[in-house]
């Protein structure tokens, strides 16, 4: 899968009654095009990555989300190893009750 069939996969998944769209978050690093499936986004990264091909080809999104560690975020780990820290946009904070 590339970055220009993003728009062709969200399309190919609606029609098989899939709630989703081809989406750009912009972040620290610039633009990252994935995937917003239901309720969830998937960054073309993590599409990508060997360990999922499988459950993408099943469209199992629900196999890719499990696969998230706890401290996943949208950036590739690449960038956040970079950047020597996690942005601020991208922490996830525990509910304090």
């Amino acid at each position: 899968m590339q970055e220009d069939e993003l728009a062709q996969v969200a399309e190919d998944l609606r029609r098989r009654g899939i709630d989703a769209c081809h989406e750009v978050l912009y972040g620290p690093h610039g633009g990252l095009e994935g995937l917003d499936v239901g309720d969830d986004f998937f960054p073309l990264w993590e599409l990508m990555l060997p360990e999922n091909q499988a459950a993408l080809e099943r469209l199992d999104f629900a196999a890719i989300k499990a696969r998230r560690g706890a401290d996943w975020s949208v950036e590739p780990p690449r960038l956040r190893r970079e950047a020597g820290e996690r942005h601020p946009a991208t922490v996830r904070v525990a509910n304090p009750s």
